[in-house]
């Protein structure tokens, strides 16, 4: 699922004014596609849903899609037993939804297509010592010792719960860097342009997914996705586009959240340095901005950012802190392009997931623990790094703190906080989205169509989708 870049460490502050936002207010939804019955009920109700964008997530980082090929086989995202994999279907309800005024993306990425279990364990969870918000994992399947943790209890499941029924070889990925590829390497080369002064680009194309690959520790582990792309001699930041355009999409998204790529590259003595991390991100987002710029020039791209990832100053680990803050500053070019002008599909920063936990130094300064003040302050360090950005709500119960292991941290969207952010942060910004569409609310709690209404009046007021409803499905 979607979730933020938590802190798994300590944080700091930064505080700023808003900046200008893309041109069209927008409210936008994404929607974890279970069934094509979604689609089919949410297409029938174009012309009245309380949205004007939708997500379509997820397909895979290692996806393979041929251009005019008309299949959903090998993108992550098969949804029928059809043969094409239910492509048919979601095309025509995808063209019903743009024609009802809804622009549609189709998103990369997502938590588990951005997990790889292992490295995630030793470097991220377990990286940083015992005192960390998510070491409880292996204390409780590991027996305390990070060597505990072991292919057969996913190691210490800490990209999903056992009760996800998840398997090491078909639910998890990584964003690969495809070697074989001449846009992969003309995104390198830009990447490595733009470094300047910084510490020189250093990628890791021998981390193929399907095979081993021995981490710094010693340990071998199987790297997460599929080696349909390398066989088929494709690139996945291609294909989506391909993916997208013959679909009838407004756009694509990368949702890239790779904390373990971040802990087990960084450099330094603590604080570290994550400008690996950055690379990596600026060199997947220049490949899918120069194929869009080939194949589909009018296609808009957005991406999912972390809450910390504009955030300034010392980065301690176990999140992407400044990801998006050094990308900005070493390639402002990549981020315009997602947040203004007409290719602009948002940078959707998931103000959410968040903690009040403040034993592990989880809110952003002592007493900014509330959902709405921390939202705000996320926000605010977005706009003082010059980045136009969407606010994020979540739906329900949060994924992150652990609700079974920390509820009493949790912070859920309640309508007194829904009410809050709407109010205060959002009226600075010009799109507002959420997760998901039909994540169920809890009593208290602002339901997907609550939320969706009540962010079209702020946005779009006098606007008659406002009174729509996410409708339900069979």
């Amino acid at each position: 699922m979607l979730r933020s870049c938590v802190a798994v460490l300590s944080v700091a502050m930064l505080m700023g004014t808003a900046v200008e936002a893309q041109d069209t207010n927008h409210v936008g939804g994404y929607l974890l596609v279970k069934s094509t019955d979604q689609l089919k009920v949410l297409a029938a109700n174009a012309k009245t849903l309380p949205i004007t964008r939708l997500w379509i997530s997820f397909v895979s980082p290692t996806l393979t899609y041929v251009n005019g090929s008309n299949t959903l086989v090998g993108t992550g995202l098969n949804l029928t037993s059809d043969a094409d994999g239910g492509f048919a279907q979601v095309k025509q309800y995808v063209q019903q939804i743009e024609a009802g005024g809804v622009e549609t993306f189709i998103s990369m990425g997502g938590w588990n297509y951005n997990c790889y279990p292992y490295l995630y364990m030793a470097y991220s969870v377990g990286g940083y010592g015992t005192s960390t918000p998510n070491y409880w994992k292996i204390q409780q399947y590991g027996g305390g010792s990070v060597n505990g943790c072991t292919t057969s209890n996913q190691y210490c499941w800490v990209c999903e719960p056992a009760s996800e029924h998840t398997s090491l070889d078909k639910s998890f990925s990584i964003f690969p860097e495809p070697a074989h590829s001449a846009s992969w390497t003309a995104a390198k080369k830009y990447v490595q342009a733009g470094a300047g002064n910084g510490p020189a680009p250093q990628w890791n194309e021998d981390m193929i997914p399907g095979t081993q690959w021995k981490a710094p520790s010693g340990v071998s582990s199987l790297v997460p996705g599929s080696t349909q792309y390398i066989k088929m001699n494709r690139n996945p930041y291609e294909d989506i586009v391909y993916l997208a355009k013959d679909l009838g999409c407004t756009g694509v998204d990368v949702d890239y959240e790779e904390m373990w790529h971040a802990d087990t590259f960084k450099t330094g003595n603590g604080p570290w340095d994550l400008t690996q991390t950055v690379y990596k991100y600026a060199a997947i987002l220049k490949n899918v901005e120069s194929t869009i710029k080939t194949v589909a020039p009018a296609m808009k791209l957005s991406t999912a950012a972390g809450a910390v990832g504009a955030w300034s100053g010392n980065w301690w680990g176990g999140n992407l802190k400044g990801v998006w803050l050094k990308v900005n500053q070493m390639y402002p070019d990549l981020m315009q392009f997602m947040a203004t002008g007409a290719n602009s599909g948002g940078v959707n920063v998931m103000t959410y997931d968040l903690s009040s936990n403040e034993q592990y130094h989880e809110c952003p300064e002592d007493g900014v623990c509330a959902l709405d003040q921390q939202v705000a302050f996320y926000m605010n360090t977005y706009d003082e790094a010059n980045i136009a950005a969407s606010v994020g709500y979540e739906v329900g119960t949060p994924a992150y703190p652990d609700p079974t292991h920390d509820p009493s941290h949790q912070l859920p969207l309640t309508n007194q906080m829904m009410a809050s952010i709407i109010s205060q942060t959002q009226p600075k910004h010009k799109m507002g989205f959420f997760w998901e569409l039909y994540k169920p609310a809890q009593a208290g709690q602002a339901t997907p169509t609550q939320l969706a209404q009540a962010l079209c009046n702020a946005l779009l007021p006098g606007n008659s989708r406002c009174t729509g409803v996410i409708p339900p499905y069979q």
